[in-house]
Parts: structure tokens; sequence; C-alpha cells
């Protein structure tokens, strides 16, 4: 294809590319991250607002950018209730979840499967899901802007893919996460610059904004809300709230890309703050590309590109409007490119970002001479980890091409693989029946489960018609022309066990993790997992699922934690009642117990073992005692 760029188009491209690997340069040459601290977690000094805007476009890729407008403008603004449901179900993500692993400060979110089921292949087959999971999304994430490439520049596949993946790979394992956080904010930037050229083009070239969403109500676009129950369906209300719910509820802060940012924070108070800063981000940002779609589709009403045959795949309408209607303006396709590429390489780095995260605390740093090297030399054999996994992403994009719509191709990449990932933490933080043999069984057999029908529905190629697209108001030579060639599709109805690699792609994470659950806890109670986890720290419990402390172990919390001063009477007293305290009182109390030791001020430790011993006081100390 002629490449349609100008000098001004070239600058705007450039530019883009050219800061965002600055940064990496600058954070990797000049502010010196030199220990794997400030590389995978920003030496926990990041601010609120460049972690929330991170945190969002961290899955806002060129597939968001190129795959939403092409949705709404094919199949209508359902995918809209993604975004619902995200509203709806963080909090509780946020509650469940980031409250318990902030605490723990892991680097890699998987180390905690370890500690929680004590079972190291609980947390490496965990660790190696992560890491199929991000890399396949990579490839595609990589994948998508070669449309806009080969739409604009003339460029091949693979010249795209290789100069992208480059320049990610490149300014991520120099900067690490600090360099990643800072140029997603400037690619968010540049992101919104891209979408607001559309609309307002879009509304200009539909009459204005009444006459563009008249135009989409008569085709059907509006329509959000549909509750026809059939999880074979496309896609409908019920599905998205149970799989888009599910993958949001157990993904959001169990996800190690997002671990790794609300870690980087200096406390969870922060953390809350940037996760619902992100929320109203989330829904404008969407928003804009939903409305990109509708604006799209209204220019083309009556007639139609896909209509008549001007492009064949709803993939590249948005490649086709900014050609058609925004050339003439120069620069105008370099920002939009620019826009795409931005989406893209804020994915990669995060991704690459995360990879080696996992890479290194859950493999390399059992290998003792990795581990005893020092904190430069690991920096750099993490750098050179995310290096090795932009080589890959780069490798398996060329694969992504026959993987049908970006957008769907996407949402199936990590949500087949979500479900059992997620629910193996639902079930660690929230079951504490559910043992390493619950865990293994149920993720080993959900990952199987998913993986086999994920690969039969690419194997069966069953298309989803988009909606009707018109040329009613087409000039009649383009009318005569797709008169001729105008075929009517075919929908085959299938059978079990046909039917099943049919079932909705956004229905991946809630079947994967119901799969995973009900296997983990069928297994976990037939080999004694009741029995068992009364063993289990509360700490890797949320606490409304952690064992009730009885009134002796309460006193006892008191005295370990040094809040208790210990007296030892003259006199036994008479009494033992235990009742609330006022930090400001002298009041006592007797803690008379054969098997508990106590820790002194002074750290020593004195076993109660002498049943005849007279009973023990403990004092609080005044506002003015000293606590230590």
């Amino acid at each position: 294809m002629a490449n349609l760029f100008e000098w001004p188009d070239y600058v705007v491209v450039a530019a883009t590319l050219l800061f965002s690997v600055f940064i990496g340069i600058y954070y990797g040459c000049i502010a010196k991250q030199q220990t794997n601290d400030d590389l995978l977690l920003g030496g926990k000094s990041m601010g609120i607002a460049p972690i929330a805007a991170s945190m969002l476009v961290t899955y806002l890729s060129a597939v968001t950018v190129l795959g939403y407008p092409a949705e709404v403008y094919g199949y209508g603004i359902q995918i809209f209730t993604n975004t619902i449901s995200f509203i709806v179900v963080v909090p509780f993500s946020v509650y469940f979840f980031m409250t318990v692993f902030y605490k723990m400060q892991l680097t890699s979110v998987y180390e905690y499967l370890e500690h929680r089921f004590q079972s190291s292949f609980v947390r490496l087959f965990a660790s190696f899901i992560f890491i199929l999971q991000m890399t396949v999304f990579m490839g595609v994430c990589l994948y998508a802007p070669s449309i806009a490439m080969s739409a604009f520049m003339g460029l091949d596949l693979w010249q795209s893919v290789v100069g992208l993946g480059l320049c990610a790979t490149v300014y991520t394992s120099m900067g690490g996460l600090k360099a990643v956080v800072w140029t997603d904010v400037f690619q968010l930037i540049m992101i919104l610059a891209g979408m607001f050229a559309i609309i307002i083009r879009g509304f200009i070239k539909s009459g204005g904004i009444v006459e563009a969403f008249e135009k989409a109500g008569k085709h059907g676009r509006l329509e959000l809300f549909n509750l026809t129950v059939d999880p074979f369906m496309r896609h409908n209300t019920l599905n998205f709230f149970l799989g888009t719910g599910f993958a949001i509820f157990t993904g959001f802060a169990t996800h190690q890309p997002q671990v790794q940012r609300y870690c980087s924070l200096p406390s969870l108070g922060h953390a809350i703050k940037a996760t619902i800063f992100a929320m109203p981000l989330n829904i404008f940002t969407i928003g804009l590309c939903l409305l990109s779609g509708i604006v799209i589709f209204s220019s083309y009403a009556g007639c139609d590109p896909m209509a008549i045959g001007t492009i064949t795949r709803v993939d590249g309408i948005v490649p086709h409007f900014v050609k058609t209607e925004l050339a003439f303006i120069p620069g105008m396709m370099g920002l939009f490119t620019a826009c795409v590429f931005s989406a893209s390489l804020s994915t990669l780095s995060s991704g690459l970002n995360s990879l080696a995260a996992v890479t290194w605390e859950d493999f390399l740093s059992r290998i003792p001479s990795l581990k005893r090297m020092s904190p430069k030399g690991q920096a750099n054999l993490i750098r050179t980890v995310a290096l090795a996994y932009g080589l890959l992403s780069i490798g398996l994009a060329f694969g992504a091409q026959r993987m049908g719509s970006i957008l769907a191709a996407t949402i199936t990449a990590l949500g087949a693989l979500s479900g059992p990932l997620g629910m193996v933490f639902v079930m660690g933080v929230l079951m504490p029946f559910v043992n390493k043999y619950g865990a293994i069984s149920g993720m080993v057999t959900g990952f199987l489960s998913m993986i086999w029908i994920t690969i039969n529905a690419f194997i069966l190629d069953k298309s989803h018609i988009p909606m009707p697209f018109s040329a009613e108001d087409c000039p009649n030579e383009i009318l005569q022309t797709i008169n001729s060639t105008v075929t009517i599709a075919h929908v085959e109805e299938l059978n079990f066990p046909e039917k099943l690699y049919t079932l909705s792609y956004i229905l991946y994470p809630f079947v994967g993790g119901v799969i995973t659950g009900a296997v983990g806890i069928v297994v976990s109670l037939f080999s004694g997992g009741i029995c068992s986890a009364k063993n289990i720290n509360p700490k890797y419990l949320h606490p409304l699922v952690q064992p009730r402390k009885t009134v002796k172990e309460k006193e006892m919390s008191y005295v370990t934690n040094a809040h208790y001063t210990r007296v030892i009477p003259a006199t036994a007293p008479q009494y033992a009642k235990i009742s609330p305290v006022s930090p400001t009182s002298s009041q006592y109390y007797n803690f008379e117990s054969p098997t508990h030791s106590l820790v002194l001020g002074n750290g020593e430790k004195l076993p109660i073992n002498d049943q005849s011993a007279r009973p023990l006081l403990y004092r609080m100390p005044s506002s003015s005692s000293n606590r230590s």
C-alpha cells in the first residue's frame, strides 16, 4: 500500500517514540535505577496520579484504541457493559485482595500462594500461567498497530512489529517501573489526543451530536443491555457481568502488573486513592473510544465501507476513517499513528516489566548463584530477562494475525487463563479449608479445560456476523458493483460437543474459575482441608474468614506485643475479669496459662509452666508510661 505520510506525520510519530525511549534512558542512566526494588517497584516512592494513570493505560492497548470503536461500529455499544462491571466490581476486589496483599509488599504476587498453600508447585504453576497469558496478550497487542502502519505508511507487518517491539523493550529494560509509569502518563495524553481528533471530525461529518446518535440508534448501535440468557450468544448482559465481572473481581488487585503498581505507593491509603482516581479516568477514556465508534458509524451510515466492500474487516474501520477524513490536516495521520503506538507501548512495557519481576522472584532467585549476585548484577540480569521477553513477544505477534477480531482475540487470550489464575487467589484468601491438594488439582484441571476449549474454538473458527450495514445512499455505480458481488452469510447450527466450543469468549474467565473452584473445593474436603484450616497463618486470610481468637489468645497477643507490663503481686488477686482498657488507665488483668510463654519488654521469654505459681498480673501503661 502506498505511503500516505508527509513530513509532519513523520515528525509526530518519531517524537512520540523518541520521547518514550528518552524516559527509559533517563531512568536507566541518569536517575540510576540500580536495584531490584528500583526496577520492579519504583523504589516504592511513586505518586498517586501517575500510578492511577498507569493502572488504566496498562490495559488501554492498541486493541482498545482500534478494537473498541470497531466493536461499536460492527456490533453496538454492549461492550460498554465491561466498564459498568469494572465500576461495580473493583471496590470488592480492593476490599478483599488489595488490603491483604499490600501489607505483604510482594514483588511477585505469586509468592503469596507458596506461603498460603505451603506448596512451591502452586506458586510456580500460577507464575507459568501468568507468563503464558501475558506473552500471548503482548503478541496480540504488538500485532494490532500493524493495521494502522500498513494503512498509512505502507510498511509490512514485520517492519512495524520489530520496530515497536524493540522500542518498548529498550526503555522498559533500561528504566524499570518508573520509566514504564511515566511513559504511560505521556502515552495516555497521546491516546486522548487521537480520540478527540476522531470524535470532533466525526461529529462534523455526521451533522452534529444529535444527528450522530439518531443515526446510530436507528441502526441498532445504541442497545446497551440485552437480557437474553444464552451462554453461546456472543454478547449479552448476563455474560458480561458473569465473565467480565469475575475477571475484574479476581484480577484487578491480584494481577501482577497491578500489584506492582499499588505496592510501589507508600501506603495502603495511597493505593486505594489511586484506584479511586483510576475509576472515573477509565469511564472517561473508554467513553471516548465508544464515542469514536458511534461517530464513525454515523459518518458512513448511508454508504458504509463494509457494505460496499472497501474494507473487509470491522477492525479496519478506524484507520480507514482517519485516512479518508483526517488526512487533509497536516500531521493528523501521524497523531493517530502515535496514539496507536502509545497504546501498544504502554501495554508492552507494563507486561515486560511484570514478566521480568515474576521470572526473577519465582524462578531465577531460587538459584543460589544468582541469589548471591550483587544488587547491580541482579538488576542487569532482570534487564536481560525483559529483553528476552520483548523478543519473544515480537515472534508471537506474527501468529496473532490468525486470531480473528483483535478485541475478541485479546479478551480470549486473557480470559481463558484468568479464570484458573484468579480463582486460586479467591480460594487462598477467602476459603481457609482449601489446601494445597485442592489448589493444585483445581488449577491444573481449570487450566487444561480452558486450553482445550480455546484451541478447539480457534480450530472451529466460527465467525460472528456483525450487525447490518447500509449502502442505500451510495451512488448508483457503486450499488451496481456491490449487487453483483454481495453474498449472504450462512450460520450453521452446531451440536455438542462442537457447540461447547462456541461458548461466548466473554464467559471464559467465569467458566475457568468455576471449574477450578469446584475441583479445588471437592478435593480439599476429601483430603482433610477442614481439619488443617486452623493451622493457616491468619495474615494470609481476609479478616472476615480469619479464625476467632479466644479471650486468652487475645490477652496473650497483648502481652507478646509489649502492650502490658509484667507484674507479680505480693498477694494473689481473686479476679480474672477482662474488660475494655482505656489507653490512659492503669488496670490490672490476670492471665493464667500453663502452656504459653510471655515476652517481656526486654525481649526475654518466660514460660508459664508452673501450675502452682501465683497468677501473673499485667498492667496497661498510662499515656505517660514507657510502652517499650
